[in-house]
């Protein structure tokens, strides 16, 4: 068998409503964990703590669909994988934004906004602590102290630029009228470093699977 065949055979065995088949209880757990803080929980803070649990769960969904099946060790596996968990990141998202709208949530950022950014993580930071800890729930733990480091980091850079009393002030508070520094600071260098370790994988894979089909065409007598 030559070796576009077989790479053919591959795709047909590796896709990504394989992994969406069999990790739709994950996924339909992911979906249903932030929905209580969003329906139950009173007053202005309901927005932030429920994209908080909808970060925390499509992290944990993230490293779900990589441990299913084993670590990807291909660039067809992770292709494939990838395209799975961005369907389903998409499919809670865009459920999460509906039902928060539908009853009324409001916040000072954009709702849609910050539902949209409180799963970035899940689509780059976790997927690659994930091939690398090779534990879920360490790779859970590491992406929560990352991503509470970032927000220091937009407090300190609120510290450098309003001064002292920045926290008096409300620069550090979670409210996007007195405190846009921080917030996109955060927002912006978690978004960033998602999109960049996303990037970093894809080329790892890409050149492993461009080296192996080198190898291949060069063992392949003509």
């Amino acid at each position: 068998m030559n070796f576009s065949r077989a790479r053919r055979n591959l795709f047909c065995t590796v896709t990504p409503f394989k992994y969406l088949r069999s990790c739709w209880t994950a996924c339909a757990f992911a979906g249903f964990l932030p929905l209580p803080a969003l329906f139950m929980l009173p007053g202005r803070d309901t927005a932030q703590v429920a994209c908080v649990y909808l970060g925390l769960a499509l992290a944990w969904l993230a490293t779900e669909t990589f441990r299913f099946d084993g670590l990807p060790v291909t660039y067809v596996a992770w292709h494939a994988k990838m395209l799975a968990l961005w369907i389903a990141v998409l499919a809670n998202v865009a459920l999460f934004i509906g039902l928060g709208l539908s009853v009324g949530t409001r916040s000072n950022l954009p709702f849609p906004l910050m539902a949209a950014l409180s799963a970035t993580p899940a689509l780059g930071l976790a997927p690659w602590l994930s091939l690398r800890v090779r534990q879920p729930y360490t790779a859970l733990i590491l992406g929560a102290m990352i991503v509470g480091s970032l927000k220091l980091v937009g407090c300190i850079v609120a510290r450098l630029v309003y001064g002292p009393q920045f926290d008096e002030l409300g620069y550090i508070a979670g409210d996007w009228r007195t405190a846009k520094l921080m917030i996109s600071t955060f927002w912006g260098l978690t978004a960033g470093l998602s999109t960049s370790l996303l990037l970093a994988d894809w080329w790892k894979f890409k050149r492993q699977n461009i080296a192996a089909h080198q190898f291949t065409s060069r063992a392949t007598p003509s």
